[in-house]
């Protein structure tokens, strides 16, 4: 049975409740989180116990089934105890989704026994697969695999390959995590807990059931089946796209929230202020940015809804749209990566503290909002090209 309107509502509300509810403890790990590079397991598990990375999976899975709204407001609500945390939930509710266009025996063996599945994705087409008796012997090295060390199944994207290499065509394959050789690469200045380690694979089978072309995994033709639920007829990729930048959203509001908790008893040196309010170009400064995130969380939640109404009408959308949707999510994390600089002036070299969480909120924000999905010229191009009936220049929106 399908959510109802007040229902979703419902559900939202209540997975942004126990998102704060468990928030200590996801903050209580950020610290061990950047020092291994991976999620502590007392945020693994408050993952699974929250159930916030089953909000895009099937109902009839045990899934919640919500719609991109709800994952949106669910990723912002994570960023404020732990960005990384609310990337690699991100990552796991949007791949799961995609799982939904595999055979029904593939998503039995993933979701049938186990309704809290977690997956990862890569579309990096940097494998190849040769057809074998019954499926496809898969090889390569995908970096980037998001949440891996945490996961149990993945998603990588290949090169069908004949007998003498030459190429066939792409494909997407369902490969489970214990197959997997995870090298550790992820070495960076943000998102360092996400562990978004390569992942290798040589000469693995997977059996024909896993395996869907790669323009079906990409496609929208599901748009307007209505024997589907509104999640599983949602514009997947678009969607994901909103939740990355929702992420970074949240995290600009995390930082203003810190920075106008803290304001009353900081200064501004050299001046004669001792209390940053008392200073009206502080204050008028501080409103400017404000209204910077507002306009980036008004983005995000726009693409959101004109996502959720096509999907609840059973509706595909259409390419000026998804091009809007893309260069939607590119202006909103641009405007936080501007609105966090300007956090960081306001609230004084003091952000720079290991201490602080400024300067992990900026660190993160910066490294989230550079993800292929977001990249604000590009969607700046998508966008302005629609009006002229310009060709796509990225092919899957």
């Amino acid at each position: 049975m399908t959510h109802n309107r007040t229902d979703l509502l419902d559900l939202r509300a209540d997975l942004v409740s126990r998102v704060h509810k468990f928030g200590p403890v996801l903050a209580e790990g950020a610290a061990q989180g950047e020092r291994e590079r991976r999620l502590p397991d007392a945020t693994v598990r408050a993952i699974d116990e929250s159930q916030v990375s089953r909000v895009w999976t099937a109902r009839s899975y045990g899934g919640l089934e919500a719609d991109v709204r709800t994952m949106s407001e669910v990723a912002k609500a994570l960023s404020h105890h732990c960005p990384s945390t609310s990337w690699v939930v991100n990552n796991i509710n949007g791949s799961n989704l995609l799982a939904a266009k595999f055979p029904l025996a593939a998503r039995d063996e993933v979701f049938g026994a186990d309704p809290g599945a977690k997956l990862a994705s890569v579309f990096a087409a940097t494998g190849t697969a040769v057809r074998a008796d019954g499926g496809f012997l898969l090889t390569g090295s995908w970096p980037y695999a998001t949440g891996i060390l945490h996961d149990d199944w993945v998603i990588l994207v290949a090169r069908e390959v004949d007998a003498a290499g030459e190429p066939v065509g792409g494909l997407s394959l369902l490969v489970p995590a214990a197959d997997l050789t995870i090298e550790d690469t992820w070495h960076t200045v943000g998102m360092r807990a996400t562990g978004s380690h390569t992942v290798v694979l040589r000469d693995t089978f997977v059996p024909a059931h896993r395996v869907i072309p790669a323009e079906v995994q990409r496609g929208r033709e599901n748009a307007t089946d209505t024997t589907l639920p509104p999640l599983l007829r949602t514009a997947a990729i678009a969607a994901m796209g909103v939740v990355c930048a929702s992420v970074v959203v949240g995290i600009g509001q995390a930082a203003l929230a810190h920075v106008v908790d803290k304001a009353p008893g900081r200064g501004i040196a050299p001046s004669k202020y001792t209390s940053q309010p008392g200073s009206q170009t502080f204050v008028s400064a501080l409103g400017g940015t404000a209204l910077t995130l507002d306009a980036a969380d008004l983005h995000v939640t726009r693409a959101a809804g004109v996502i959720d109404e096509a999907a609840h009408a059973a509706a595909g959308l259409p390419e000026n749209e998804l091009r809007r949707i893309r260069g939607d999510v590119g202006q909103a994390v641009n405007l936080v990566t501007v609105a966090l600089d300007e956090l960081m002036w306001a609230h004084g070299a003091a952000a720079f503290a290991e201490s602080n969480p400024l300067q992990q909120y900026w660190r993160d924000a910066n490294t989230a909002a550079r993800h292929a999905l977001l990249n604000p010229r590009v969607g700046r191009e998508l966008y302005g090209g629609a009006f002229f009936g310009l060709d796509l220049v990225v092919p899957s929106l």
